[in-house]
C-alpha cells in the first residue's frame, strides 16, 4: 500500500470512528501533502484548523495510519501558505465551502488569522478561541468589554465566521441593528419569525450592547433570547464599550446576566504591541515603513488599534499619490505629530537579530542555517519558534525581518510563533529554563567561542536537549 492509499484509508476510518460533524468540519477538507520515511504532511485550509486537530485528533488520527500503513508514522499538520511552500507544484486548496448569505454581513478581513496578540489582549484572544473549540453552551454568556477601537469587532466576528465554518448557525448582530430588526418585527406582526430566527440559533453574538441602555423593549427581548438559549445549552455573547456597573438605564435582570460568565477587557495596546499592528498593517499594505518611522507613531500610547490602521492608511495614501517615501518628516506632517508629547521609547536590549539566531541555535546545537531551512523536525520547528519569540522580545527587529532572517517567513507566521511560545512558557518549566539559559548567554555574549558540537554532559543538558539527542539516534 502507498502513502496516498494509506491517508485515504485513515480518512476512511476515520469517518467512521467520528460523528459526522466533526468529521466534516476538521477532515474534511485535510489533504495529503508529500511523504517521506514515514512522516506524512497533511494539509488544512487554515491555522485554526490545524491547532484543533493537534490538540483533539492528532493521536488517533496516528494510532489508525500507522496501524493501517503497518509501520510507525507520523503526521505533520500545516496551513498551506504560498510563501512557505512556493517550491511545491502543488495548486492551492480550495476554501471551505461555506454559506455565502450567513457570512454577507461579516468583514471578511475580522478572522483569528489577522487578529494581532499582544499582552493587552491576550486573555480575550484565549477567551474567544476556547469558544470556538468547545461544545455550544460551555462559556455563555461572555462579555468583551473595552473602549472604541481596540478590538472588540474584530473578536466577534472572528468568533461568528468560524462557528458559522464548523457548521453552527451563528448570528452576529450589532444591538442597534436588533433593535431595528425587533421594532420592524412588531410593526410588521411578525414576531413569532423573529423569535425564531434568535431563539432556535446555536450562538447569537450582538456587538456594542450598551446601545441598549434605555431601551426597554430590546432589554427583555434580549432576557427572552438569552433564556432560551441557556435551556438549550447554547452561547449567547456580548461585546461593549461600557460595564455593566455603567449602564445607569438598564434593569437589574439584564446587568445581572451580562455579569454571569466570563469576562475579558481588552486594554490598549502596548508600545510592543502598536509596533507589531504597525508592521502588519503596512505590510498588508505593500508599504515600506522605515524602522524609526514605525517607533515614532508607535510611542504615542493615546492611538487605539483603529487609529494605528488609519494612520498607516493615511501615510499609504500620501506615499502613493506625491510618490514620496514614508520618512520620519513625512509622517511628522501628514499625522501632525510635531509638538506633540511623545511616549517614552520601551528600552530593549542591545542584542542584534544575529545574536538571538545565533545564541538560539547554539542551545539546540543548530546552526543559524537550520533556523532558517525548511526543516520540520521537532527540535528544529521549537528552537525557531524560540528565536522567533526572543527576536521580538530582545532586538528592534519587526516582525517582517524576523521572518525575513529565518528563511524569507511570513509576519503572520512569526506572530504564531511568538504567540505559541508565551504560551507554553505558562505551563512548561522545562522550555522557561532553555529561555532563561538563552538569555544568560546573550548577556554574557561569548560569541566569539568556535562552535562546539561535543554534547555537554547530560546532566546538565536540558529535557528538550535529551530529547533531540534520543530522536537523533
Amino acid at each position: 500500500m502507498n502513502a496516498k492509499d494509506a491517508w485515504l484509508a485513515t480518512l476512511g476510518q476515520l469517518q467512521i470512528q467520528l460523528n459526522r460533524s466533526t468529521y466534516d468540519t476538521w477532515l474534511r477538507h485535510a489533504e495529503l501533502l508529500g511523504y517521506e520515511d514515514g512522516r506524512f504532511v497533511v494539509t488544512v485550509p487554515h491555522a485554526y484548523a490545524r491547532d484543533w486537530i493537534e490538540r483533539h485528533l492528532l493521536h488517533s488520527m496516528t494510532r489508525t495510519l500507522s496501524d493501517i500503513f503497518r509501520r510507525q508514522c507520523e503526521i505533520q499538520v500545516i496551513v498551506w501558505d504560498p510563501i512557505e511552500e512556493e517550491d511545491a507544484a502543488v495548486p492551492l486548496l480550495e476554501p471551505l465551502p461555506i454559506s455565502s448569505d450567513a457570512l454577507a454581513h461579516l468583514n471578511p478581513a475580522l478572522t483569528f488569522d489577522n487578529f494581532i496578540v499582544g499582552q493587552s489582549n491576550n486573555y480575550a484572544a484565549l477567551l474567544a478561541k476556547a469558544i470556538i473549540d468547545s461544545s455550544p453552551g460551555k462559556y455563555s454568556p461572555v462579555l468583551f468589554y473595552a473602549e472604541m477601537g481596540m478590538g472588540k469587532t474584530h473578536l466577534l466576528q472572528a468568533i461568528t465566521r468560524s462557528l458559522i465554518e464548523r457548521g453552527d448557525n451563528a448570528i452576529y448582530v450589532t444591538a442597534e441593528e436588533f433593535t431595528t430588526q425587533l421594532v420592524s418585527a412588531i410593526r410588521n406582526q411578525d414576531n413569532a419569525a423573529f423569535r425564531e430566527k434568535f431563539r432556535t440559533a446555536d450562538a447569537v453574538i450582538i456587538d456594542d450592547i450598551q446601545f441598549i441602555d434605555g431601551k426597554t423593549s430590546t432589554q427583555n427581548e434580549i432576557v427572552a433570547i438569552w433564556d432560551a438559549l441557556r435551556n438549550r445549552q447554547r452561547t449567547i455573547i456580548f461585546a461593549s464599550s461600557k460595564l455593566p456597573a455603567n449602564m445607569l438605564k438598564i434593569s437589574r435582570d439584564v446587568q445581572s446576566r451580562l455579569q454571569a460568565g466570563p469576562m475579558a477587557t481588552i486594554e490598549a495596546p502596548d508600545v510592543q504591541l502598536r509596533r507589531d499592528i504597525l508592521d502588519t498593517f503596512s505590510h498588508r499594505r505593500q508599504m515600506v515603513m522605515p524602522v524609526e518611522v514605525r517607533d515614532l507613531i508607535a510611542s504615542r500610547s493615546n492611538l487605539s488599534v483603529r487609529e494605528l490602521e488609519g494612520a498607516i492608511d493615511q501615510l499609504h495614501t500620501y506615499s502613493q499619490l506625491t510618490r514620496q517615501p514614508v520618512t520620519g518628516a513625512v509622517a511628522q506632517t501628514v499625522l501632525h505629530l510635531r509638538g506633540e508629547a511623545v511616549a517614552p521609547q520601551v528600552t530593549r536590549s542591545s542584542y542584534s537579530l544575529d545574536e538571538v539566531l545565533e545564541a538560539t541555535a547554539r542551545h539546540y546545537h543548530l546552526r543559524p542555517a537550520d533556523l532558517a531551512s525548511r526543516q520540520r523536525t521537532k527540535i528544529v520547528a521549537l528552537a525557531r519558534q524560540l528565536a522567533m519569540f526572543l527576536a521580538r522580545e530582545s532586538t528592534d527587529a519587526s516582525l517582517i525581518q524576523i521572518g525575513a532572517a529565518l528563511g524569507g517567513r511570513d509576519h503572520s507566521t512569526v506572530m504564531h510563533g511568538c504567540a505559541k511560545i508565551a504560551e507554553r512558557l505558562i505551563t512548561d518549566d522545562a522550555l522557561a529554563q532553555d529561555v532563561a539559559a538563552i538569555r544568560a548567554r546573550l548577556s554574557n555574549a561569548t560569541y566569539d567561542t568556535p562552535h562546539q558540537d561535543t554534547a555537554p554532559d547530560p546532566i546538565k543538558r536540558s529535557p528538550v536537549q535529551r530529547e533531540r539527542r534520543i530522536v537523533s539516534r
